[in-house]
C-alpha cells in the first residue's frame, strides 16, 4: 500500500465514524422524543451500519453492543429527559437480564426491539425536561411516595418553598393541581396492581396511599367511570 492509498484508507475509516456517531446520534435524539416507530427506523439504520475491529464471534459482538445501546439509552433518557433514576434503572436491569438470558443474535434483537419500546414509553411518560426545577423535584418527589400522606402543604414544606408559589407554577406548567396529579399517579399505580395482582381492594387502596378504601373507591370511580370491582370484573371476562 502506498502512501495515497494509506491516507485515502485512513479519511474512508473516519468518514465512517463520523457517519456512525451520526446515526447514532438521530436514534438517541429520536428515543427522547419518545416516538417509538422513528426510534425502531433509526435503529435499523444503526444496525445496518458495518462496525470495524470487532471479534468474529457475531453472537457476542451483538450481546455486548445491545448492553452499549441500552446504557445509551439510559444515560439519554436520564439527562435529556431528566427521568428519574428509579425508572431507568428499573428497565435498565430488566434488559441486562433478559439480554444476558439469550441464545441467538436473534433473540437479542427481539429483546432489542422490546426495549427500545420500554425507553420511548418512558420518554412519553416520564420526561421533566419541559418543567422548571421545582417542579421537576415534586413530580418526582410524588411519584417515589404516592404511598406516602401527600399534600400541597407537604410538598411545599419539602421543597421549602410558599404553598401559593407551588399551586401556582405547579397548576401553570403541568394544567392540573397538585391534588390532582397525587390522584393520577395513585389511580395509575391501583390499574396496574388491579391488572397484575389478585390484592384485595382494601389492600390495593392502602398501598396507593388511601388510608380509606372507600374515598379510594370514589375517586377510582370518578376518573374511570367503573368501582375498582367493576373494573376488575371486566377484566375477568375478556
Amino acid at each position: 500500500m502506498n502512501h495515497q492509498e494509506y491516507k485515502d484508507n485512513e479519511l474512508l475509516a473516519i468518514k465512517n465514524i463520523e457517519e456512525r456517531y451520526e446515526i447514532e446520534e438521530n436514534f438517541l435524539k429520536i428515543l427522547s422524543s419518545g416516538d417509538y416507530s422513528k426510534a425502531m427506523i433509526a435503529y435499523k439504520a444503526l444496525c445496518s451500519m458495518k462496525l470495524d475491529g470487532r471479534s468474529m464471534d457475531y453472537y457476542r459482538d451483538a450481546k455486548y453492543l445491545a448492553i452499549v445501546l441500552g446504557t445509551l439509552c439510559r444515560k439519554t433518557l436520564q439527562y435529556r429527559n431528566k427521568i428519574h433514576p428509579y425508572y431507568l434503572d428499573s428497565i435498565s436491569k430488566e434488559m441486562a437480564i433478559a439480554i444476558c438470558n439469550t441464545e441467538t443474535i436473534t433473540d437479542i434483537n427481539i429483546v432489542t426491539r422490546k426495549f427500545i419500546k420500554k425507553y420511548c414509553l418512558l420518554a412519553k411518560n416520564h420526561s421533566l425536561h419541559q418543567y422548571t426545577e421545582v417542579v421537576n423535584r415534586s413530580i418526582s418527589y410524588i411519584e417515589m411516595h404516592y404511598a406516602d400522606k401527600l399534600s400541597l402543604s407537604i410538598l411545599a414544606s419539602y421543597l421549602h418553598v410558599s404553598k401559593n408559589y407551588l399551586s401556582a407554577v405547579f397548576k401553570k406548567q403541568l394544567g392540573k393541581t397538585v391534588t390532582e396529579f397525587i390522584h393520577e399517579i395513585r389511580m395509575d399505580k391501583a390499574i396496574f396492581l388491579l391488572n397484575s395482582t389478585k390484592l384485595s381492594i382494601d389492600d390495593i387502596s392502602a398501598i396507593c396511599g388511601y388510608s380509606d378504601s372507600n374515598y379510594f373507591c370514589r375517586i377510582f370511580k370518578n376518573r374511570y367511570k367503573l368501582s375498582p370491582g367493576q373494573y376488575r370484573n371486566n377484566l375477568l371476562q375478556k
